[in-house]
């Protein structure tokens, strides 16, 4: 059953932004199966694979998940916003200081230095093309 409990803790340990892109779908054998919406982010988060693992388990408390598998599919949307649909072409309005601040504040607990450059050009483009929808 504590197998379950990644359901719960997913969103605290990867963060809305990537919650909103990335949500587990099942577990077999120790391995996590994690639907994510865009191809860019698949690419992104197989990167960050054992470092979720790892965070994952330690919040969790024990070594409940052994690998992450990463599948491209729908992702349910948390909120009434949503992101761009991955197929259309859009540009990203340059953001202000304020959201490049918010940026450095969420990515300050990661660690390791080349997995918060890439999840930060990843969460720059995505609130980038929500502050471009919002007009």
């Amino acid at each position: 059953m504590k197998e379950h409990e990644v359901w719960n803790v997913w969103d605290g340990v990867v963060g809305k932004h990537v919650s909103r892109n990335a949500q587990p779908e099942s577990m077999r054998n120790k391995i996590l199966f994690v639907r994510v919406s865009t191809s860019p982010w698949m690419q992104q988060l197989s990167y960050m694979g054992e470092g979720i693992v790892e965070a994952l388990n330690k919040k969790l408390g024990a070594p409940i998940v052994e690998g992450i598998r990463f599948r491209l599919g729908d992702v349910a949307p948390k909120s009434k916003s949503t992101s761009p649909h991955p197929g259309l072409p859009h540009t990203i309005p340059p953001l202000g200081k304020g959201a490049a601040r918010k940026i450095q504040e969420t990515l300050s607990p990661i660690k390791n230095g080349h997995m918060r450059e890439i999840l930060g050009r990843v969460m720059f483009k995505d609130m980038g093309s929500r502050k471009g929808k919002a007009r």
